[in-house]
């Protein structure tokens, strides 16, 4: 089952509020970060990956997005997360992507943004979902944010007879809060993805990219994979 979200600009893939994000042990995160100087730091969490599930048997989910911006001065962040694990007679899958990025420039009509988010999940038999995107743009600035948020769930030994149960919630639901930094000199760059899989025969992985030029752009993409 795969989704992809996103406002104006921006085809490639890049996070979510979940309540239980305090039961897993956050100890696996890859990040980086552009801000003129490029810094990279990837960590990535792998379980028994030599048993590696075959993606057909079991449940397997990834989500991430990107965000651009173009101007003068830049900013964009990322933040992905990605949680599976297997209960016994169930598994469970979730996880968010949240990106925003925000430009300035003095000429006008100079400053562009773009955000998008993506889930594709395979496996699962009622997968929930809420995703919500926007953008602005500004004779001297621009601003967009996307973000997806998502739960999915395999009962083992039974499919719903007519494939995966989708549903879409409330975009409503969840945060209200404006989007977009400000971003007042330079170009700032940032991306975090995290992943963790628990359970026999598990595989978790996370990917990021960050790229600034001076004066013109910055971008990332990141995205996180877990299967059981």
């Amino acid at each position: 089952m795969k989704h992809d979200h996103g406002n104006d600009g921006l085809t490639m893939p890049a996070a979510v509020a979940h309540r239980g994000r305090d039961l897993f042990d956050r100890s696996h995160e890859g990040e980086e970060r552009g801000d003129g100087h490029q810094h990279h730091h990837d960590h990535h969490h792998h379980q028994s990956a030599v048993d590696a599930p075959d993606p057909q048997d079991g449940l397997v989910a990834v989500v991430g997005g990107s965000a651009m911006a173009a101007g003068e001065a830049t900013a964009v962040t990322g933040f992905v997360e990605n949680i599976a694990e297997n209960m016994g007679r169930y598994s469970i899958a979730m996880g968010e992507a949240v990106f925003q990025a925000s430009a300035y420039s003095s000429e006008p009509g100079g400053a562009a943004a773009a955000a998008s988010t993506f889930l594709d999940v395979s496996g699962a038999d009622f997968i929930f979902e809420r995703e919500t995107d926007g953008a602005k743009q500004g004779l001297h600035d621009a601003s967009a944010r996307a973000e997806l948020d998502y739960f999915s769930i395999d009962i083992h030994g039974w499919s719903p007879p007519h494939g995966p149960i989708v549903i879409e919630l409330d975009q409503s639901f969840g945060h209200h809060q404006p989007f977009g930094h400000d971003p007042s000199y330079g170009n700032f760059a940032q991306v975090i993805a995290m992943a963790e899989a628990h359970g026999a025969n598990t595989l978790s992985a996370t990917l990021t990219s960050a790229l600034t030029v001076e004066n013109q752009f910055s971008f990332v993409h990141g995205m996180a994979m877990v299967a059981l």
